[in-house]
């Protein structure tokens, strides 16, 4: 583990391997960097890896400042800068998503490709706060553990859920969540209370692959095809009995389908050659 301090506070960072480009992996709400073991046991001899802990989550420092989108979105162009010095491509789950939307958007210069797992652009849907404030309110007092059963549902699908033999992976993950600090709750509060940035799709310039669950309970299918349709000459894959953490359900598939699309963008632009 390496620290470095970005606007501030002190955040928890790792990086991998030598290759000519960097990726850079951005973790969602309650997942942190181990989220994204499985991509950097499989890319790290390719390329330099970056996964690092936002701000308030994680091994990095639990602020109570700048825990919204627009500060963790400048957290990652700082870092991006200080650890990279150029264009990263830019792999993001869920709440990750938010912030690497904001990044591709504002500092186009930093992204050199974008890679979105379960996004989202617009604002939390307003059904759903109600249910998300009583939860939130529930881990500020009492901590994660009494409902991880409910986390879990949030972060995978049925599928992965009722297979019995991924029972030793889920006994693993919830195992995290019930670790989880009750200082999540503030990060929560941010990635619900975001704001739309659905006008700013059209900013964005890099090639961008758009990946969705199909039994994605928090970002729906639709969301995710929404951001799809506002970043011009998008792909989009999705991934059927599939939920939420599709790169920690189907890693093989969506190692592959990463690797296809970054190949792709390398041999366009350097003929060939890392």
């Amino acid at each position: 583990m390496t620290t470095i301090t970005i606007n501030g506070a002190v955040l928890k960072y790792d990086a991998y391997g030598s290759g000519s480009e960097t990726i850079l992996f951005i973790h969602g709400l309650m997942l942190a960097s181990e989220s994204w073991e499985s991509q950097v046991a499989a890319f790290k001899d390719r390329y330099r890896v970056i996964t690092y802990d936002l701000r308030g989550q994680g091994q990095s420092e639990k602020t109570t400042e700048r825990l919204d989108l627009d500060s963790l979105a400048e957290d990652a162009a700082s870092l991006i800068d200080l650890l990279a010095g150029g264009p990263v491509h830019v792999v993001a789950f869920s709440m990750g998503t938010f912030v690497a939307l904001r990044v591709a958007a504002r500092r186009p210069e930093l992204v050199r490709s974008l890679t979105l797992i379960g996004p989202s652009a617009a604002a939390e849907e307003p059904e759903n706060m109600p249910k998300y404030a009583k939860l939130i309110r529930f881990v500020k007092l009492f901590g994660p553990a009494p409902v991880a059963g409910r986390l879990m549902m949030i972060l995978f699908g049925d599928t992965y859920l009722k297979d019995p033999a991924r029972r030793a992976g889920r006994t693993r993950w919830l195992r995290v969540v019930k670790r989880l600090p009750r200082a999540l709750a503030r990060a929560a509060e941010a990635s619900a209370h975001r704001k739309a940035i659905t006008g700013e799709l059209a900013a964005i310039t890099a090639p961008a692959l758009i990946v969705s669950g199909e039994e994605d309970r928090p970002i729906s299918p639709a969301q995710a095809r929404a951001v799809h349709a506002g970043i011009r000459g998008s792909r989009f894959l999705a991934f059927e009995r599939t939920g939420h953490a599709v790169m920690i359900e189907r890693p093989e598939d969506f190692n592959s389908a990463l690797a296809s699309f970054l190949g792709e963008l390398v041999e366009t632009r350097t003929g060939g050659s890392l």
